[in-house]
């Protein structure tokens, strides 16, 4: 008996002397009788804390959720092993809106039933608590580069699979199914406008889609509840923790970062084919603070303008100016001119001047407006337009509205012709912006490719199967070549705040926001400008003023037509960032 208790305090002496316990004991028990603390066994905690195993990723739960618009949604926990404890570390919620997009854009015209949204929601629910757990598990939490590419690589593997089966099932054909071929027959006989004139130009057709993984948008709110949870683990803001792990940004002193806060803007009108009027051709139009303001300063700002519109749309209204999912003002307009008119003269009634307090941008969305059966843009009810025909509207307003300074996707992807002529003609005026509509798969966008299709930026977001380390590379790609990173929430949108620390983690030049009538965009808002002052406030950040705008008179060079290769020059752009005297 007496020799099993002695071997015991044996192995009890080595395990102890193995985790250097007995040293760092008296390590601590010599200081703190020095340090004389309040809390002593709050202080012993601190410091053996310090020894501590990294948090690793336990497991994740998903659950259905409301988005914004009161649409099935995606909620992501992601729970850590911290101190041999399975803990809850962070929620992030994420609208499926980016997913059901490609889903449909994808099975358009196959015949196949197309998946409602409450299945999707099961698709990313069952995923995150099941596909997402097995393979994550384990692995340390501030490791996000490793995470993001654990979730990158399983996805690609199931899409590898959809389309080897896709492509099986296109091989062996259908008796039931009219063959492709006929489709497209189809198409191209009724390629006219209802007065029987074709259009002037062969219309490219619609390229394929890729073949997506039904529940996709688990990688990309995994990825940011991870972020999340390994922030909280290690106390810090989310921000500093992708700043930190994701950003490739050298600080000139050690331990002091350099942070730059985005430029915020607001959606303050929203238009498009669902919209009430003709027309058809703004989705959104956001107005942009000046970039050297305060992020305080310029939300103050932007929501004068804001309440301004309110009351010029309610004066001229004989009954209540709705509004879209995004809060923006959904008034009824027939012609591109009225929403520009009275942005401006909010502008001017807040006391503020266009063109040097605030600008506007313009979403345009030419996809959603495109008719392949008269191969033309329906930019307004019964008005119609060619791919040329609709760059010359753009260089009209642009000629005649200064103050538009930004305008995204303007063009289809497919219009690989009119794209580098309307950068060149109007890139010394207006930031020309692509999103993944235009500029292809975020996850998968190169700096190659960014390289072939010149523009002056690309608008990322989360949602679909893009993780923080997708926004992290492209990002940083733009900023190598001078070029415009506008960051905005997945479209649907859902209350998560992260999106503003991922604004101002990543480096992202503008942040667009909801209009400031709701509460998610009012919470993102303020974060924004909590930000800002946490960064003023602490030693560890300095905090960088950005620049005015300016335009410097560079003209994207022309890409080889239809090449996504990359040139033998890096391409030229309006730089956000340049200085002009």
């Amino acid at each position: 008996m007496a020799s099993e208790t002695n071997d015991l305090k044996q192995q009890a002496a080595d395990f102890y002397a193995e985790n250097k316990v007995p040293e760092r004991l008296e390590e601590i028990l010599n200081s703190m009788f020095f340090e004389n603390p309040k809390d002593v066994y709050g202080r012993l905690a601190e410091y053996f804390s310090g020894f501590a195993v990294s948090p690793v990723f336990a497991h994740s739960n998903g659950s259905e959720v409301l988005d914004s618009a009161g649409n099935p949604a995606v909620l992501c926990q992601v729970y850590g092993t911290v101190k041999n404890h399975d803990k809850l570390l962070s929620e992030v919620s994420m609208s499926l809106d980016k997913e059901m997009t490609n889903i449909l854009g994808q099975m358009e015209g196959s015949g196949d039933s197309i998946p409602t949204i409450s299945e999707v929601a099961t698709a990313n629910v069952s995923k995150l608590t099941e596909d997402l757990t097995s393979k994550l598990s384990g692995i340390p939490l501030i490791n996000q580069l490793l995470i993001d590419r654990t979730i990158s690589d399983w996805v690609n593997d199931v899409e590898r699979s959809l389309s080897k089966e896709t492509e099986t099932k296109s091989n062996e054909g259908s008796p039931n199914r009219t063959p492709t071929p006929s489709s497209g027959k189809k198409k191209k006989a009724s390629a006219k406008t209802k007065t029987g004139k074709p259009s002037d130009k062969p219309v490219p057709p619609k390229e394929p889609l890729e073949n997506r993984m039904m529940g996709c948008t688990s990688a990309s709110v995994s990825s940011l509840a991870v972020a999340k949870a390994a922030a909280n683990c290690q106390d810090k803001p989310l921000f500093e923790h992708l700043h930190h792990s994701l950003t490739m940004s050298d600080s000139s002193e050690k331990g002091v970062y350099d942070i730059t806060m985005p430029t915020p803007a607001m959606i303050v009108y929203t238009g498009g084919k669902t919209a009430p009027g003709k027309l058809n051709l703004i989705k959104n139009l956001f107005i942009i603070g000046k970039p050297n303001w305060s992020s305080q300063e310029s939300c103050e700002k932007l929501n004068k303008v804001h309440k301004s519109l309110g009351k010029i749309l309610s004066a001229k209204a004989s009954s209540g100016v709705p509004t879209g999912t995004s809060g923006g003002f959904q008034p009824t307009y027939d012609k591109m001119e009225q929403p520009l008119d009275v942005v401006l003269e909010a502008i001017n009634a807040s006391g503020l001047t266009p063109t040097q307090d605030v600008f506007i941008g313009l979403t345009i969305s030419a996809h959603e407006i495109f008719d392949y059966d008269k191969g033309k843009y329906e930019i307004a009810t019964g008005t119609l337009k060619s791919a040329d025909e609709i760059c010359d509207v753009y260089r009209d307003a642009l000629s005649r509205y200064p103050a538009v300074i930004m305008i995204i996707d303007p063009l289809r992807k497919e219009d690989r012709e009119q794209w580098p002529k309307l950068c060149e003609a109007v890139s010394e005026k207006c930031f020309v912006l692509g999103s993944d509509h235009v500029m292809g798969p975020l996850h998968s966008l190169t700096a190659n490719m960014l390289d072939a299709r010149n523009s002056s930026g690309v608008v990322i977001s989360n949602g679909g199967r893009v993780t923080c380390s997708d926004l992290a590379r492209i990002t940083g790609d733009l900023q190598a070549r001078h070029r415009v990173a506008v960051l905005r929430s997945p479209p649907g949108d859902a209350a998560e705040e992260s999106y503003t620390d991922l604004g101002v983690g990543l480096g992202a030049d503008v942040v667009v926001f909801g209009a400031p009538c709701r509460g998610e965009n009012t919470a993102r808002i303020n974060r924004l400008v909590e930000i800002e002052r946490l960064i003023k406030n602490n030693d560890k950040f300095r905090l960088q003023q950005r620049s005015k705008f300016t335009f410097p008179v560079i003209k994207p060079p022309p890409a080889a037509p239809g090449s996504d290769d990359e040139p033998d020059v890096i391409q030229s752009s309006p730089d956000f960032k340049a200085k002009k005297k």
